[in-house]
């Protein structure tokens, strides 16, 4: 049983890394954004970002 709850909570504390990494690269694509950069100045963090959905997609399923 112990096993079972320990990769349980390895598992929450996976699935909440990622969704507090998606929150970064998120805030700092709107912080670029506001400052005026251009889309092909964004175009690896919004890479990036979408790798992060990835793996979180992959985490949850």
């Amino acid at each position: 049983m112990t096993v079972a709850v320990s990769s349980r909570r390895e598992h929450q504390l996976q699935v909440a890394a990622l969704l507090d990494e998606l929150e970064e690269r998120r805030r700092q694509l709107h912080r670029l954004k506001a400052g005026g950069a251009r889309r092909a100045g964004l175009r690896d963090l919004k890479s990036e970002l979408e790798d992060a959905r990835m793996r979180l997609l992959d985490a949850v399923a």
